[in-house]
């Protein structure tokens, strides 16, 4: 009870002589403590004296407080001299006591103790209804911002835990984080282990209102296995606690794999949130650009509608685990109405020539290309994909990927096609074949966007300034950059990206060249709105054709959310992705017509095809999937999602009127998704 009661006290005090800037603070506080020593022997010798209401105590008072600094002798005012001698005896010693000895000594070294202990993070303080880091990555920066938005979450106390040097990241903060915020937020650096559980509870873990498992640096290779401990730890301390949000951020695909296949929901007592950070910086980077507040221009630019005749060619140079993660975002983002073609009697089909390409470009590529292929088997044993080898020359020489028998037996209706090239950019045939790129590009046939995803900073600014000089030149209309004929080039810079967003804004040739994907900018603000809309997706598909409106409460929906499987939420969260594109195909309008509403829902299946077979489900033979027109066939089907099976990866055309009406659903509902 002292200690919760004390607690508010020591940290503000810690606050100040923690900090040398604060000079002026310290100097006032030890002025204070001696005036109220001084008003205490002041006091007790009134009070010692007897004196009837109605004396002048000031200079009873005056001699009192003398008698401290052993000025005893010093002649009080007629008839004010007659202290008890055992209080002037206390007050003399008292006063020598502390302003000779405990000042100047004890309470010396004990300040001197405590900066030392603030600074390295080993104090400890009573908290309650706290906002818990644990880790100390540079994401703390952008989180802190982004958090200080909500006014409720101003009062609490937001509390980090790291095993780096508290003092580092209090100058990071200083130097990172702007005056308003810093004022505005109540922080606190202490140093412990986030999967030691002692550490967690000298935090309060357990009385922790939000819980942000970030890691310290991503490069870490025990980053995701300490995290899941950490969230491990912090379920058992936090097992009498109700839906705490807990974000847990993992760097490995792999790890990811785990939650994706875990067949119960995610509910327990923390409401836990699981984000890979290279999917949240591509997040950032390819969903989060249509609108304002983003300046890096979509894959698609201002969209593309049921009659355009532009595709989207992502390029990519670099097999790392960053374009692993930017060509499985384009993936699940670029799909179009105008790869949906209609007979004349009404039937729905796949104009192929419409494909979203990605390419992927690297020095000896075979064994990054063989491991992405085998991660991502299910996508890619019925997915259209071309292989440069190493002896490549001209176009001629493309082969087409092993998967010929598959294609045959599922059917090739996919609208992502696939491109692998073995070269440098070095190369003088890769830079004819970016030239014959941007050729594409300026004819109007594709939308084209580089990017660098090297894994050191400096070879990907030298290989995006090392283009063939048509990818400098930028072009303008109505005075603002014309993406349609400038390409844009994103260039991976994992530690800071101000070089270049300097470059950016000052230097005229660079304006069309964009970082990303450094640590403090991996933290996707969007992602909580994302997974809100992902809340209000999963709802309407909880209440099928009985739908009928949204419902205004959060607990429902928040239920509903936890009880889910992780795959079940990713694939809501990946659905509310694709609003952005779908709006855009369509001029950014609500309502729908209804052949709008018509093309996006098979839109909608296009996409949540690519979703099911990134996530690991594999589509079964044509041959079974016409089973869904029986209905005791249908049944057994069903069964097989347990498996990673899903009958309903197929062409729109094939889909019964049960399974379309649900892309028509979503479709139909936007405005309330959103």
């Amino acid at each position: 009870m002292l200690k919760k009661l004390l607690s508010p006290f020591f940290w503000h005090f810690d606050r100040v002589f923690g900090n040398n800037k604060k000079i002026g603070w310290q100097i006032a506080f030890i002025t204070g403590l001696a005036v109220l020593v001084m008003l205490f022997i002041g006091i007790g010798g009134v009070i010692a004296r007897r004196l009837p209401i109605g004396y002048d105590f000031s200079p009873e008072a005056i001699h009192a407080i003398g008698l401290t600094f052993g000025a005893s002798d010093l002649p009080p005012d007629e008839g004010s001299n007659n202290f008890p001698k055992w209080w002037q005896a206390f007050a003399f010693l008292l006063g020598a006591v502390f302003f000779s000895g405990v000042t100047i000594t004890f309470v010396g070294n004990w300040l001197g103790n405590r900066q030392e202990a603030y600074r390295e993070g080993t104090v400890r303080y009573y908290f309650n209804n706290h906002i818990l880091f644990l880790g100390g990555s540079k994401m703390l920066i952008p989180m802190f911002e982004e958090l200080s938005k909500n006014k409720e979450y101003r009062k609490q106390h937001f509390v980090v835990l790291t095993t780096n040097n508290p003092d580092r990241i209090r100058i990071l903060i200083n130097e990172l984080l702007s005056k308003t915020h810093i004022k505005r937020l109540k922080i606190t650096i202490l140093q412990g282990v986030r999967d030691d559980e002692d550490s967690l509870r000298s935090v309060y873990i357990e009385k922790a209102s939000r819980i942000y498992i970030i890691g310290e640096k991503p490069s870490d290779s025990d980053h995701d296995s300490t995290s899941i401990a950490c969230w491990n730890l912090a379920k058992k301390l936090c097992a009498h606690r109700k839906n705490i949000p807990c974000f847990l951020m993992l760097n490995r695909a792999g790890s990811v794999f785990i939650f994706r296949h875990n067949e119960g929901g995610m509910n327990s007592c923390l409401d836990t949130t699981i984000v890979n950070r290279l999917e949240s910086v591509a997040q950032r980077l390819l969903v989060q650009n249509g609108n304002s507040q983003n300046y890096i221009p979509a894959l698609d630019r201002n969209g593309i509608d049921k009659n355009s005749k532009r595709t989207v060619h992502f390029v990519l140079y670099g097999m790392t685990a960053v374009s692993y993660a930017l060509s499985t975002t384009a993936a699940h983002l670029c799909h179009f109405p105008n790869f949906v073609t209609v007979d004349e009697k009404g039937n729905f089909g796949e104009n192929k020539e419409r494909r979203t390409k990605i390419t992927l470009i690297a020095p000896n590529i075979q064994e990054e290309m063989a491991y992405l292929t085998a991660h991502l088997n299910s996508l890619f044993s019925i997915s259209k994909c071309s292989v440069y080898g190493k002896d490549w020359v001209s176009d001629e020489d493309a082969k087409p990927w092993d998967n010929k028998s598959t294609m045959e037996k599922v059917g090739d209706f996919l609208d992502i096609e696939w491109e692998f090239v073995d070269g440098s950019i070095a190369d003088q045939k890769i830079r004819s074949l970016l030239q014959r790129y941007y050729e594409k590009n300026m004819k109007g046939e594709t939308y084209l966007t580089l990017a660098f995803c090297l894994r050191e900073a400096e070879r990907n600014i030298a290989a995006a300034l090392y283009l063939p000089y048509e990818f400098h030149d930028i072009k303008y209309k109505n005075g603002e950059i014309d993406f349609e004929n400038t390409i844009p080039i994103l260039v991976f810079q994992p530690e800071s990206e101000e070089m270049l967003k300097t470059a950016n804004n000052e230097i005229p040739m660079l304006k069309n060249i964009f970082p990303f994907g450094s640590v403090r900018e991996s933290f996707d603000p969007g992602i909580g709105n994302l997974i809100n809309e992902g809340k209000r997706i999963n709802y309407i598909y909880s209440r099928g054709m009985n739908y009928a409106f949204m419902t205004s409460n959060q607990d429902e929906l928040d239920d509903l959310w936890r009880n889910i499987r992780y795959a079940d939420q990713m694939s809501s969260i990946y659905s509310a992705s694709h609003i952005g594109v779908k709006l855009r195909s369509v001029g950014n309008h609500l309502p729908l017509t209804e052949e709008e509403t018509k093309l996006l829902a098979i839109t909608e299946h296009n996409r949540w095809n690519v979703e099911k077979l990134l996530m690991g489900f594999e589509a079964l033979p044509q041959s079974e999937r016409k089973m869904q027109y029986d209905a005791q066939g249908l049944k057994e089907l069903k069964g097989l999602r347990k498996q990673y099976k899903h009958y309903c990866i197929e062409p729109y055309s094939e889909m019964i009127k049960n399974d379309r009406d649900y892309d028509t659903l979503i479709v139909e509902h936007l405005q309330d998704i959103i």
